[in-house]
């Protein structure tokens, strides 16, 4: 494993107990990780999880600054790639521990590439058509409407993250959602290098266990489908039907079969567990102690 891989997890404070979860998770699935930091809490909050001290303990905090605030940490201590995720999207299975440790990180300068996207573009809900290159099949993001610097769990370059962030709190709303939407245009206010060499995995190729050939048929026949609903998403939101689409036919309910296993939307989703995903763990993960503990949780929070 590369000295200079580190994953950096942002913290909102309001899922914080999520973080816990995710920590644990993390240790179970992809037990030889790299160096491991989260960001966005105090000594206090954090207790035993590995973490970078938040410099302003005042809330609310702004995500945007003590995320880049913990990047400049990082970058003080040698770390030149890490591997960047909220605290609610932890692995859910095991992961490609040598992809991930090895294979990544050496393509992330061997191509070279700023970002390399672990949500990857062989999923039901990527709809983007851009060049597919070597032998892992990356999807190379050159296309106006491809989505650069999204954050489900990427591999970054930290000096691309860093311009990201800083080229954030310029703006009125460093939040995460903030962040997709200012870094993903092809015309931000960003380095060239970084925005022409931003790739997504195809996570069929680099999984632990990937699937057979009734496997990868089912998942292009998924994608076929899904691609086509997708077209009617913008007249039923006209006519403010979009989002009970949305819902309805379930885009967001999937789990992803990558180097790093994942639940699409995450742990959460408007402020309270992802119904979705709270249904996966009811009727796939229901005999794990793991889990069960983290709906017991999430009722104490009130967030079920």
């Amino acid at each position: 494993m590369s000295s200079d891989v580190s994953i950096l997890v942002s913290v909102y404070h309001p899922y914080r107990w999520t973080a816990f979860f995710t920590h644990e998770l993390i240790e179970k699935y992809w037990p030889d990780h790299p160096p491991l930091f989260f960001c966005g809490l105090t000594p206090e909050e954090a207790g035993t999880l590995p973490h970078i001290p938040v410099g302003e303990p005042a809330l609310p905090r702004v995500w945007g600054h003590f995320v880049l605030e913990a990047c400049r940490e990082l970058k003080k201590r040698g770390f030149t790639k890490t591997y960047f995720l909220l605290e609610d999207h932890p692995p859910l299975a095991p992961c490609h521990q040598d992809h991930l440790n090895r294979t990544l990180p050496g393509l992330l300068d061997g191509i070279p590439a700023s970002y390399i996207g672990l949500m990857g573009w062989d999923n039901r809900r990527f709809v983007t058509k851009a060049p597919i290159t070597g032998p892992h099949r990356f999807m190379h993001l050159t296309v106006p409407r491809a989505p650069r610097f999204h954050l489900h769990p990427s591999l970054f370059r930290l000096d691309a993250l860093m311009a990201c962030l800083e080229l954030l709190i310029r703006h009125d709303k460093p939040t995460p959602w903030g962040f997709e939407k200012i870094c993903d245009k092809p015309d931000a206010d960003l380095p060239e290098e970084f925005k022409k060499s931003c790739y997504q995995i195809c996570g069929e190729e680099l999984a632990l266990h990937p699937p057979g050939p009734v496997g990868r048929l089912g998942g292009v026949l998924e994608r076929f489908f899904y691609h086509r609903m997708m077209n009617l998403y913008a007249p039923l939101n006209r006519l403010g039907l979009g989002m009970k689409f949305w819902d309805g036919l379930g885009f967001d309910d999937f789990f992803y079969n990558g180097p790093l296993p994942m639940f699409y939307s995450g742990i959460m989703s408007r402020g309270r567990v992802n119904p979705f995903f709270l249904r996966y763990l009811q009727t796939k993960r229901a005999g794990e102690e793991v889990f069960q503990r983290l709906i017991a949780e999430a009722r104490t929070q009130g967030a079920i």
